[in-house]
């Protein structure tokens, strides 16, 4: 994989006739969004962290036990944090259980501290990804316009790890013919997050990078093998229990976060398809963005293209997307707006703004004509895979 290349001079000299409006546009729908998220989290900040941190807090104290029985779990984490303006409701730990070693150091810290710490240090890790794939004089206008999009006001009020894992995923592309071995441990970091991470595998076994593949392997395997120590193994078989069968209530969370979030699945229930024509379309758009993820990486688009079709493929591909996670579909749309090797036509910088614009309006359960964002991401995919530099010019 070459290096980021210099951003192509634009024809006719000047800038494109769409920037302006690009901006008109991109700048009330960022403040809307923020501001949005703002009121939302505004009682309770942090509370998905809050699910971390009392987690980490269970196993101190000798009681990893909380962690499986979600009702127990919720009351402590609300006892915990009596200052809450109203107590969160049904809120368990439903991560598997090698993400606990995530939470452990953190916990060491107190409350605020910890969250502080976790944001501010995944936040740093992110910048430092994307100003690898800055291009040379649009530095800030790249970074500021991923950070400005409304999905990083939702993780910063959610306290989610959406800032982690779009790190490792934009760190680890870029170091995959570079570093290949430290790009494997970025990308098999992403374990953390398994749902995204499915498509990651098919871009490494396209690009060819197989020492960052086997990196990657022996990364996940030492988790594995540390989680079976820390929290062990018995806490391996409760939650295999739980996760197959198990606690009603635990699965009644999973599905309702799902339905909750903004993956394909929920955006064709929310538009009237059935659960089962849902979870047909949500297979369909893994194959489709596998597909388009390959092609990509195996043709040896631009790295740029590369990484963008990358992250659009992986949130049409997860199985559950929150809106936190769609912080990795503002970058692709940064990377097609300003990033080097793209010098979009008006219709493909047009799409690029819808995508970034759509995130201050999700979820679709609560903003029903946010259900059409997949289409809107998926015309971005595609898009970025039209060969040579112009890109789509519709």
């Amino acid at each position: 994989m070459s290096g980021v290349q210099r951003v192509p001079p634009i024809p006719g000299g000047g800038r494109p006739g769409w920037v302006v409006p690009a901006v008109a546009v991109m700048l009330p729908c960022g403040a809307l969004g923020w501001f949005l998220y703002f009121v939302l989290f505004r009682t309770t900040p942090g509370q998905d962290w809050m699910v971390f941190d009392t987690a980490a807090q269970a196993w101190f104290r000798g009681d990893p036990a909380l962690l499986l029985d979600g009702a127990r779990f919720t009351s402590v984490l609300n006892a915990t944090h009596s200052w809450l303006a109203v107590p969160l409701k049904f809120h368990p730990w439903v991560y598997p259980p090698y993400t606990l070693l995530l939470a452990l150091p953190f916990g060491l810290l107190p409350w605020w501290a910890n969250y502080a710490v976790f944001q501010g240090l995944s936040l740093a890790g992110f910048v430092a990804a994307l100003s690898l794939w800055a291009p040379p004089g649009r530095r800030w206008v790249f970074i500021l316009g991923v950070l400005g999009c409304a999905a990083t006001a939702f993780t910063f009020g959610s306290g989610q790890n959406s800032f982690l894992t779009a790190g490792l995923v934009t760190g680890g592309i870029w170091l995959m013919h570079r570093r290949g071995v430290a790009a494997g441990v970025l990308l098999g970091l992403l374990a953390f997050k398994p749902q995204l991470a499915v498509l990651v595998p098919v871009a490494r076994a396209a690009a060819g990078a197989w020492r960052a593949m086997a990196a990657a392997a022996v990364t996940v395997a030492v988790l594995l093998a540390v989680s079976l120590v820390v929290p062990g193994v018995a806490m391996w078989q409760a939650w295999l229990h739980l996760l197959l069968g198990g606690d009603p209530a635990f699965h009644n969370w999973v599905n309702e976060g799902r339905l909750h979030g903004q993956s394909v699945f929920t955006c064709a229930v929310v538009a009237g398809v059935s659960e089962h024509a849902a979870n047909l379309l949500q297979l369909a758009a893994m194959g489709i963005s596998a597909l388009c993820v390959f092609v990509a990486f195996a043709r040896q688009s631009a790295p740029p293209r590369q990484l963008a079709v990358l992250l659009c493929g992986m949130i049409l591909a997860a199985p559950h997307v929150g809106n936190y996670d769609a912080i990795m579909l503002g970058e692709a749309a940064m990377l097609v707006l300003v990033g080097s090797g793209f010098v979009p036509g008006a219709g493909m910088a047009a799409l690029a703004v819808a995508v970034w614009c759509a995130l201050s309006f999700q979820p679709p359960f609560v903003i029903t004509a946010a259900a059409v964002t997949p289409v809107l991401v998926a015309g971005l995919m595609v898009g970025c895979l039209a060969r040579g530099r112009q890109g789509l010019l519709f």
